[in-house]
């Protein structure tokens, strides 16, 4: 048997040495973490103009990872209220009023085709947060059918639908809501005060961002099949046209799929419009249809 003590003792030699190589443990003094306000924002045809205001919070307190979960508590922290939010347009300045907790709203500020918004908060620590948009043509459904296709277990509910696209480039957002409680995209837009239906809520049930570089012709059609959707629900679509900022945003969003990149600013920066904080402050104005899907 051959002796192995020589190649015990490198080993121990070679353990030992790369010990001595390991660097000493490093303490690392990170900032203090500053929250920044978010900034969503509204336009209800008819009726309002509502602007939502929040706040980041640092990953280091709040890790869906590490099993942290919404509590009232965050939340409420999350929210900004007490402050001043005004819109100018034209030679008028209206003054937003807090309805709830962090949403500001104006029940008398019109919507004018192709007029820039600018949007000013000031918070209560006197952070001011600007922003503006223009409120770009309505562009309405020239035709949406909706059709129930009956399956070997269950019904698949279809929606058809037209659009003739504005002159130059344009970016679009289709939304679908159903009547419901909760909301499974509620970070989609940030906010949705709109309520389409006579009792209960709305629940955004999907998205659609569509760009006319994809078509070829000025007329946009194309066919969403929906199985989230039942043919029990009623739905309400909705048409908006928006910049290609805003679709670059929400695409980003969609990707990331998860409301914690906006609250704690990680692992995605998102595009925004706003000066002094995030999120987007909107001004598109929506086409409305809304269907019983008992009827198809």
């Amino acid at each position: 048997m051959k002796n192995s003590t020589p190649l015990y003792i490198l080993c121990i030699c070679i353990f030992t040495f790369i010990l001595s190589c390991r660097p000493e443990s490093l303490q690392i003094s990170l900032p203090e973490y500053q929250p920044q306000v978010v900034v969503f924002s509204q336009i209800i045809p008819n009726a309002l103009m509502a602007v939502s205001l929040s706040k980041t919070i640092g990953a280091l307190e709040f890790s869906e990872q590490q099993g942290d979960t919404l509590s009232q508590n965050i939340l409420d922290a999350l929210v900004v209220s007490n402050a001043d939010v005004t819109v100018s347009y034209q030679d008028r300045v209206d003054t937003l009023n807090e309805v709830g907790a962090g949403i500001y709203v104006s029940a008398f500020t019109p919507a004018f085709i192709n007029e820039t918004y600018q949007l000013r908060v000031v918070t209560q620590d006197n952070k001011i947060i600007t922003s503006q948009n223009t409120m770009l043509p309505i562009v309405a459904f020239d035709q949406v059918t909706p059709s129930a296709e009956r399956t070997e277990t269950d019904t698949l509910v279809k929606f058809n639908f037209r659009i003739i696209d504005e002159p130059g480039d344009n970016w679009y957002m289709i939304n679908f809501y159903t009547n419901g409680q909760t909301n499974t995209q509620p970070d989609s837009e940030g906010i949705d005060i709109n309520n389409y239906f006579e009792s209960g809520s709305n629940f955004l049930k999907r998205t659609e961002l569509i760009s006319d570089a994809a078509f070829s012709e000025n007329t946009i059609e194309a066919m969403i099949q929906l199985p989230e959707i039942s043919q029990r629900d009623s739905v309400t679509i909705t048409l908006s046209n928006i910049n290609e900022t805003y679709f670059d945003y929400l695409q980003i969003r969609q990707t990331s799929s998860n409301l914690f990149t906006e609250i704690t600013k990680e692992p995605v920066t998102l595009p925004t419009n706003i000066e002094g904080g995030l999120g987007f402050f909107n001004t598109h104005y929506p086409d409305i249809k809304t269907f019983d899907m008992r009827d198809f």
